[in-house]
């Protein structure tokens, strides 16, 4: 959420991950840290209140609204490596409205150089390295408007609007000198450049009728496009006439979101309801012939015209939410929600939560709740082909549509939402003022979750006709493939002191464990696959956070370990050690409106250990990509920085 309003997301289907294959994120990058003041986190199930995707909690931004102080500041750095320089330029200017109204204005542009740490590509004569493996190289633009106008009734009439835009450039796999080849017989890497660029706009009022209640209409308008280009590469199939820039099609989402909601107090109840009217649509559009014909462009090939979809659906939804305080210490809640899809029918869930204070110091909270996930428009619709040869024939593989020939005869079904249940416990004890105590367990279980099926060749004399006509080899598919349950214990202490000289530390331990396990299977998938499930991910995460304050000085210093974790390659699991980071950030206030900063982020430059026991030209410890992709600290390593900033 945005203000309270729903998010739109990428259109960006993220179809290699084990883990978070089938997914389409919320693309937290587009709003620059500068315009948000913070970032609220419910960590109930929350589909009864907020609807699909809610199934494990609710994650708001809250914009920042009036301000006395406008800012600028400059940040600069790069790695230990001596790459992935980064400079970013971020400004917040705030103008007072009349009645406590405003107009803010945040932008920030961002310049980041590539990093390298992939391996020798042993293929060469002498080995060298050309493949690149870390951060890519991109620019990036971002702006916020965000307003409230106050009408001398108090009516509010406010209204957001987001921009970004992004360009990046990363690499496939160097294709090595042939001098049989017609076009760059000296070898080439294929460049694969990005241009992402997503907007929002959200309108509405705001306020209250006669009768003390508060109401709220709004609509948020939504845009994703993602489109693919590749660069210093060709066609084989087209031979010496092969482009080397090629237009490989683009992807695009869009969300609008209309909603009406009424909050009223009476007596000891506290009421909520509201209405909600959501569309969507998800287009892919084929890129240049040249990308997709024959063997299609090196390192991706593009969406073909078979690939291309324009697919909407429609959502009506209605909620009621009411609390009901027995007292000052013990409340219970519950919530109800209906949705009406287009696409695959209606869903009901409810929530039901309380709270109750055992002493002043004391509280306990509990949640339980069902949920959903409805498939989305990517899920359901998302292909991506290219042909390959084999045996001197051109062949088909990729991902294709659940309702396709080729998906169908390997038994593929209509997409059916996820559905949930959650619960959770929890207690807060305030040992005093400075020290605070929070202990929450969660579970959270899972029914026909959605991923991408393994890849599937034909074993049937019907698959394989069909495999024929098509001129498929392998095929894969989204489908609800399993049930998991997830569970765990998150651990938090805050503390602070206050010395004798005037200084302040505030300081949080925070230790976080969950696990996930299948508990069924609707369709068969691979044993890499359950363990990319299953472990794909550290377990355990522990941190201490502290802030020092004294004078002039705000010195901050966060320690992070995260456990350890199995990732698949091939038909194999490896294993990766636990993480220990760093972070540092040393503030100086030369003046009451002028700072400077020095940090740095994973400061000892730890970095995930290569593939265990895995020598292999491509993906091994001896290789090109000498680790895994899916560290939790990233594979770039550390990362120093100077930070001016200027309140004017």
């Amino acid at each position: 959420l945005v203000n309270g309003k729903r998010l739109h997301t990428s259109a960006l289907m993220h179809e290699i991950s084990n883990i978070s294959g089938g997914t389409t994120h919320v693309d937290l990058n587009t709003i620059p840290v500068v315009a948000i003041e913070k970032i609220e986190i419910l960590r109930d199930g929350a589909a009864a209140q907020y609807g699909t995707d809610a199934i494990a909690g609710v994650i708001s931004i809250v914009l920042k609204a009036k301000s006395d102080k406008n800012t600028i500041s400059l940040h600069i750095g790069q790695r230990k490596e001596g790459d992935g320089e980064q400079a970013q330029l971020d400004s917040f200017i705030s103008t007072p409205l009349n009645y406590d109204g405003f107009v803010n204005l945040s932008i920030s542009a961002n310049l980041q150089n590539r990093t390298q740490r992939a391996g020798k590509d042993r293929r060469l004569d002498p080995p060298s390295v050309q493949t690149r493996m870390g951060l890519p190289d991109s620019k990036n633009i971002s702006a916020v408007l965000n307003t409230e106008i106050v009408q001398y009734n108090d009516n509010v009439i406010y209204s957001n609007a987001m921009l970004s835009y992004r360009d990046s450039e990363s690499s496939t796999f160097y294709r090595i000198p042939d001098e049989n080849r017609a076009v760059s017989p000296h070898g080439f890497l294929p460049i694969m450049n990005a241009k992402i660029l997503d907007y929002s706009f959200t309108l509405g009022a705001k306020g209250r009728l006669s009768d003390d209640t508060q109401w709220d209409i709004s609509n948020v308008y939504g845009y994703n496009n993602f489109h693919y280009y590749l660069n210093d590469t060709m066609n084989y199939t087209l031979g010496a006439l092969s482009p080397t820039r090629f237009d490989n099609g683009n992807l695009t989402y869009i969300q609008n979101t209309t909603n009406f909601d009424l909050k009223k107090s009476m007596g000891k109840f506290n009421f909520a309801a509201g209405l909600e009217y959501r569309y969507e649509n998800y287009k892919i559009e084929a890129g240049d012939e040249a990308s997709y014909a024959g063997t299609g462009s090196q390192g991706f090939s593009g969406f073909s015209s078979e690939n291309e979809t324009d697919t909407s659906r429609e959502n009506y939804a209605a909620y009621l939410d009411i609390v009901y305080n027995f007292d000052k210490n013990f409340s219970i809640e519950g919530a109800l929600r209906f949705e009406d899809y287009s696409d695959f029918g209606s869903t009901q869930n409810i929530k039901i939560s309380s709270a109750y204070k055992v002493m002043d110091n004391l509280l306990f909270r509990t949640t339980a709740s069902t949920g959903f996930k409805a498939p989305s428009l990517a899920q359901s619709n998302f292909s991506h082909t290219s042909h390959f040869v084999t045996n001197d024939q051109l062949s088909l593989k990729g991902i294709f549509t659940p309702d396709h020939a080729v998906s169908q005869v390997l038994g593929a079904q209509e997409l059916e939402p996820e559905s949930s249940i959650h619960y959770t416990l929890g207690s807060v004890y305030q040992f005093s003022k400075q020290i605070s105590l929070m202990i929450d367990y969660f579970y959270i279980k899972v029914d026909d979750r959605i991923l991408l099926s393994d890849k599937k060749s034909a074993s049937t004399a019907e698959q394989q006709a069909i495999f024929d006509a098509y001129g498929v080899s392998r095929a894969s598919y989204f489908t609800n493939a399993i049930n998991t349950k997830t569970q765990g214990i998150d651990i938090k202490l805050n503390s602070e002191h206050i010395f004798d000289n005037g200084s302040k530390l505030t300081s949080t331990i925070w230790y976080y464990y969950g696990e996930t396990e299948i508990t069924g299977f609707n369709e068969d998938i691979s044993s890499k696959k359950i363990s990319d499930v299953e472990n794909g991910q550290p377990k355990s995460n522990f941190r201490i956070l502290n802030n020092y304050k004294k004078d002039k000085y705000n010195i901050t210093l966060n320690i992070s370990r995260f456990g350890s974790f199995s990732s698949s390659s091939g038909s194999n699991v490896y294993d990766f050690d636990p993480l220990i980071t760093t972070d540092l950030d040393i503030n100086y206030k030369i003046t009451k409106n002028f700072d400077i900063s020095i940090g740095g982020n994973n400061i000892f430059d730890e970095t995930i250990n290569k593939w265990k026991d895995r020598s292999s030209l491509f993906l091994g410890y001896d290789g090109i990509l000498t680790t895994t992709n899916k560290s939790p600290i990233g594979v770039s390593g550390a990362y120093y920085y100077m930070r001016a900033s200027m309140k004017f």
